[in-house]
């Protein structure tokens, strides 16, 4: 008789989990998007995480309305991030607005930051898997595809592709070489051994 109540109770617990992760993943989003509204500087009527993500700096980000960004995002708002009306993004979005300072006082970086706004403009669409880096202007309308890592000024109605990796500056050999010799270096978040 065990043997015929083992399968079927196996099968309410498989059905009971998958209802209780809706329920929790709905829970979540309701949490986040609830956050994102109190929180940011703006955050325009219509506009949704779609999923689950991590996003710090809410109160220098200015999200127009209906901006719709999917699952999986980290986004680092505190340098100052805009998103204008009605652009869509896909998953696994990382936006950074600050970085780490590698003239600071440790290698390979130390504890402080460098900020640099980034914005998005408005009727723009971002594939999956897009990284954009601290500083970057993208115009209305462009469309950034997929596997992209953006960079700088982005024309407005510019389509840009995910192009080959290539050296775009060169750290300061005598600064780097005279931190590397003095021993300092950055542990865990940069901060001083």
């Amino acid at each position: 008789m065990r043997k015929l109540f083992d399968p079927i109770l196996a099968l309410f617990g498989l059905v009971f989990f998958l209802i209780n992760e809706k329920i929790v993943k709905y829970c979540m989003l309701k949490y986040h998007n609830q956050k994102m509204q109190r929180s940011c500087a703006n955050f325009g009527k219509g506009s949704a995480l779609n999923g689950i993500g991590f996003v710090t700096g809410h109160t220098k980000i200015k999200i127009g309305e209906n901006v719709q960004i999917n699952a999986n995002a980290i986004i680092r708002g505190e340098g100052g991030l805009t998103i204008g009306d009605n652009t869509h993004i896909a998953k696994n979005l990382v936006i950074y607005t600050h970085n780490h300072n590698y003239e600071g006082k440790a290698l390979p970086y130390d504890d402080t930051f460098t900020y640099k706004e980034v914005s998005i403009g408005k009727n723009v669409w971002i594939g999956i898997n897009v990284t954009i880096l601290p500083g970057t202007q993208i115009g209305d309308g462009a469309i950034i595809g997929a596997g992209s890592v953006v960079k700088g000024e982005i024309p407005p109605l510019s389509i840009y592709g995910a192009s080959e990796g290539k050296v775009i500056k060169t750290r300061n050999a005598e600064h780097y070489n005279r931190l590397d010799s003095e021993g300092k270096y950055g542990g865990p978040s940069g901060k001083p051994l």
